[in-house]
């Protein structure tokens, strides 16, 4: 069964983009419908992708299988985020205001 086509792709094309350039991937854009990651192959309106002389189809799809594919290639550069349990790390410490000098 063939992969369902987006209805924009130019849409599925900036979000293909803006993914791997998040993952430290480098990628040459050959059409307006078709990325290049050295031998990989990757069409984010239709999820499909291949490497350069396979001959069998591919039966998984999709933009993150692409991106998990590359990681293990080791093409894919970003380091992983830490998670922060602690949530004094999103607190902002100020000092405080000198009296009449409020902020609303």
């Amino acid at each position: 069964m063939p992969a369902k086509r987006r209805t924009d792709p130019s849409q599925a094309m900036a979000e293909a983009e803006a993914a791997l350039t998040r993952a430290g991937i480098k990628f040459t854009r050959k059409t307006d419908f078709h990325l290049k990651v050295q031998a990989f192959n990757f069409w984010p309106t239709t999820g499909k992708f291949t490497r350069d002389g396979d001959h069998k189809k591919a039966d998984k799809y999709g933009l993150p299988l692409f991106i998990r594919l590359l990681n293990e290639a080791g093409l894919a550069t970003a380091q992983p985020l830490n998670p922060v349990d602690d949530p004094a790390a999103f607190i902002v410490q100020r000092p405080p205001q000198e009296p009449g000098f409020e902020t609303y």
